[in-house]
């Protein structure tokens, strides 16, 4: 499944004068992007939506600003840790309302896919994601599609092929240790049978 990037209207607003613009408008446009985009992860959304408006860095007078407008959206979200323990939001659309839990435990069934990223000079403006903008639920069903024919898979092996899978050639440390942490997630779930004596993992 491929990544489709909304097209927002640019309008240019000075940095200086942002908090003082019409907060609706910055509203609908979050909206927008999570009805079309959703599941986003809270910084690439804030991002996105600020560059619309020809301001390409948040800044201590914008952040908390940015972040209250979205909040006031009332849109559904889900929460998940980054691999430095930092939590984040991750914007769904309206239709996934009432499944948080599900979706944050990585239990939901009726959301099985992934959007690669592919290589930030190849791919269309506004579809480049680093692995911290990816909602880990994607990268659980990307790590899923690796062991779907039941055999089980070297720790290591299955860490590389879900890398890939999303797109990536290199695994630094902040892409292992996420997909660290979502394995650990998916054996804690009962999703995942790590083998200790011979380092597999399967599928239950």
């Amino acid at each position: 499944m491929e990544y489709v990037s909304t097209e927002l209207e640019i309008k240019e607003i000075p940095y200086k004068d942002f908090t003082a613009y019409d907060s609706e408008d910055i509203a609908s446009r979050f909206m927008q992007v999570i009805e079309a985009e959703g599941p986003v992860v809270d910084d690439f959304l804030e991002l996105k939506v600020l560059k619309s408006y020809s301001i390409f860095q948040r800044g201590s007078l914008i952040a908390p600003f940015l972040r209250s407008i979205l909040i006031s959206t009332g849109a559904v979200f889900t929460r998940q840790l980054d691999c430095d323990g930092q939590e984040h939001l991750v914007f769904w659309p309206e239709h996934f309302r009432g499944h948080e839990s599900e979706i944050e435990s990585l239990k939901y069934e009726d959301y099985s896919d992934f959007r690669p990223s592919g290589q930030k000079e190849l791919v269309p403006e506004g579809t480049f994601r680093a692995i911290g903008d990816f909602p880990q639920i994607e990268i659980f069903n990307a790590m899923k599609g690796q062991l779907q024919d039941g055999n089980p898979v070297k720790k290591e092996e299955l860490l590389t092929n879900t890398n890939h899978a999303l797109g990536f050639l290199v695994k630094g440390r902040q892409i292992r240790l996420t997909l660290e942490g979502v394995l650990k997630a998916g054996v804690a779930n009962g999703t995942f049978i790590y083998n200790r004596r011979g380092g597999t993992i399967r599928l239950r």
